[in-house]
């Protein structure tokens, strides 16, 4: 288990710059995984949600390139929709009324699509050996 110290967003009032301490909003912890890969894959990993964890950790190093901030990761995206890698649709369901992106041209063209398989799996093989290597 590892703690985490969660922090407020910074602020342009000088009151609340009175005092780092002030600035601790509360304690979190988070469980690390001591499984071997393999178990974990198993037993833990949450297939139904990896897209959710991969989404995480691409505006998390979208965020980390920009130098730990960044104004609105929605415009990223729509700079993304505006390129013709992705497309939004608006559909209707049992939950009611939902945003669904999806791929659009650029991203279906073979040559991108192909490097895109290409690095996942590179980024999946060296995980999985970083994790059997602990």
């Amino acid at each position: 288990m590892k703690e985490l110290n969660r922090m407020r967003p910074s602020s342009n009032r000088p009151a609340a710059r009175a005092s780092q301490q002030s600035n601790v909003d509360a304690k979190s912890y988070v469980i690390i995984s001591k499984l071997p890969a393999d178990q974990y894959t198993k037993y833990v990993e949450n297939k139904e949600a990896s897209h959710l964890t991969g989404f995480a950790f691409v505006v998390i190093g979208i965020i980390h390139l920009a130098g730990g901030k960044l104004s609105e990761v929605l415009s990223v995206i729509k700079s993304v929709m505006s390129s013709r890698y992705l497309q939004k649709e608006k559909v209707t369901g049992p939950e009611g009324n939902i945003v669904m992106y999806e791929l659009a041209e650029r991203a279906l063209d073979q040559s991108i699509s192909a490097e895109l398989k290409k690095y996942i799996s590179q980024v999946v093989n060296k995980e999985t050996t970083t994790q059997e290597d602990d």
